[in-house]
């Protein structure tokens, strides 16, 4: 029975993404040991695999820095890799296969070399490679979203020359003779994107080491259920995602915008607390959880800060978005939305709760939009999923057996 080790930091937007193919290796009777934070083993747990924790620091970091500074971003997810790779070696017994989230692309690679086993890394964001970069298009202007990840700066930043002597050191504490810039510029054999080629900036520039399977959705039984509404009213989901959602003003702006509006809006939180709200009028409801898939099977519209996990979950379901994102991880999704004609973009310091509401109303009325997020619904259903996702893990494992 072949051992998958899946390794993953404690945010929602990556550990859900690979879940569902969790469940379905287990389903076809591999043994999957999951590593990650104490906050997501339960989840990790229900997916069907064994979990092994690890002392995360990730919900520790200032996120706000984390917006402006890609040095304190490395920094942090070379955090995360050290402590897996320090618990991993301790407790977890050699796997046949490690199979990494490309956030922490450090732990995975180093510890596939160290065991000697091959690797798959998971993408729950836009896979990069020579054509189209997403370090560069999260730091630098629209429009330099596709410029080739080739163009190097004359000049390379401080904070590079200190990832790259940081990762050259965890390898040599594991035994690793690779170079740093190997392991941290590699293009592994298998990369499980879970976006659709579709919407991928440069999609078809990336070659047969990637598989674009588009989001892998199971059962979200841990996110609570939902009961729809008993009226007419078209729905509208408004999240913020589980990271950038501390900020209740934005929320009430957007309660105002849905105020005595001929919709019913779905308000998701994260840790926020719903009193932090105030009183909210008969056609709006706020949790701090519910399966957005539940609510996007009922929706019309979905106000987002356009994080890849919420916007894949509205396209498998062909529901256009209003996008309002508010991190450098989350612009060029909402570029890509109003790119793609899938949506309409808002900026979010400056949207007021009128801007949300012509904006939402637009999007309902718009039928080229609609037609558009239904033929990206048809590409999502096409790329395969979980299913797909499995498929391909186990194709490489076998490749690599032979």
């Amino acid at each position: 029975m072949p051992h998958f080790l899946f390794l993953c930091h404690p945010d929602h937007g990556h550990v859900i993404p690979n879940l569902a193919a969790v469940t379905e290796l287990v389903a076809r009777g591999h043994r999957v040991t999951y590593l990650t934070a104490p906050s997501m083993a339960e989840i990790a747990e229900g997916a069907g695999a064994t979990v092994v924790t690890y002392d995360s620091r990730y919900r520790d970091a200032d996120f706000a820095r984390l917006s402006a500074d890609p040095g304190y971003l490395m920094r942090t997810l070379l955090d995360e890799s050290t402590a897996m790779l320090a618990t991993a070696v301790a407790r977890v017994d050699r796997p046949d296969m490690v199979v990494y989230d490309t956030s922490v692309l450090y732990a995975g690679r180093i510890l596939s070399r160290h065991w000697g086993v091959p690797a798959t890394q998971f993408i729950p964001v836009f896979a990069s490679n020579e054509h189209f970069s997403f370090l560069n298009a999260m730091y630098n202007p629209r429009s330099s979203a596709e410029q080739p990840a080739a163009e190097k700066p004359k000049e390379m930043p401080a904070w590079v020359g200190e990832t790259m002597a940081r990762i050259g050191a965890l390898c040599a504490g594991y035994g690793v003779e690779a170079a740093p810039h190997e392991v941290w510029f590699e293009v592994p054999p298998l990369s499980v994107v879970t976006v659709p080629r579709e919407f991928q900036f440069a999609g078809d520039t990336f070659d047969e080491r990637f598989a674009f399977v588009g989001p892998c959705v199971g059962d979200r039984g841990f996110l609570g259920g939902w009961t729809p509404p008993d009226t007419d009213l078209p729905v509208v989901l408004v999240s913020l995602g589980a990271v950038f959602n501390e900020d209740p003003g934005f929320f009430r702006t957007c309660v105002d915008a849905f105020r005595e509006q001929p919709w019913h809006a779905v308000i998701t939180l994260g840790g926020l607390d719903p009193a932090a709200l105030g009183e909210l009028p008969a056609n709006v409801e706020a949790h701090r959880w519910v399966p957005h898939v539940a609510v996007l099977e009922r929706a019309a519209v979905c106000v987002t800060h356009a994080g890849m996990g919420t916007v894949m979950e509205a396209l498998r379901a062909g529901v256009p978005m209003v996008a309002l994102p508010d991190s450098p991880l989350d612009r060029p999704t909402g570029w890509r939305v109003e790119e793609l004609g899938l949506g309409v973009l808002l900026d979010r310091e400056t949207a007021t709760a009128a801007d949300i509401a012509a904006a939402v109303g637009r999007v309902v009325a718009d039928e080229d939009t609609a037609a558009r997020a239904e033929l990206m619904r048809k590409a999502v259903a096409e790329s395969g999923g979980a299913v797909r996702a499995a498929d391909e893990i186990e194709r490489h494992l076998t490749r690599t057996a032979e």
